[in-house]
């Protein structure tokens, strides 16, 4: 950055030294010159500011990277209140899997549709109270829209 602030001056200290006779031109040089100054102090501040600014993201990355490594620390995570919920944290595919209580969510209930997205081609269970009056839901993986009336329901 000096040296942007020292080319400057070397320029400053030359245009004094012509001893230019047309004052238009002179005037001239002399605001291009101030321009020049200008600029080299606004690089400067940025300068500053772009180095506090690496400084607080490397902070914040350090912060982050102590409460990732408090987080997936362990293979398992079990949350047992009244064992509704196993979250179950694999490493292969970084993702959380969660195995619900076996008596709260029957799939097999009259109250859900076994269908097969046109979408993404999974089989998802949707519950009869989201499919809307025109017959459509939503894919609660990939959040396409299913139409009943065009689709082929698994039953069992």
């Amino acid at each position: 950055m000096n040296d942007i602030r020292l080319k400057v001056s070397y320029v400053k200290g030359l245009a004094d030294g012509l001893e230019i006779g047309d004052e238009k031109v002179k005037k001239l040089m002399s605001e291009m010159i101030n321009v020049l100054d200008e600029m080299a102090e606004r690089i400067k501040d940025l300068e500053i500011s772009m180095g506090d600014t690496q400084e607080y993201v490397e902070s914040i990355d350090e912060d982050l990277g102590e409460l990732e490594e408090e987080f997936y620390d362990d293979d398992n995570y079990d949350y047992d209140d009244d064992d509704e919920y196993d979250f179950n944290y694999d490493d292969d595919d970084d993702e959380f899997d969660i195995d619900y209580d076996d008596d709260e969510f029957d799939l097999n209930d009259e109250d859900f549709v076994e269908v097969n997205c046109p979408n993404c081609h999974e089989t998802v269970y949707i519950d009869q109270d989201f499919i809307d009056e025109k017959g459509k839901s939503e894919c609660p993986n990939c959040k396409a829209v299913i139409k009943f009336d065009e689709i082929e329901i698994n039953e069992e």
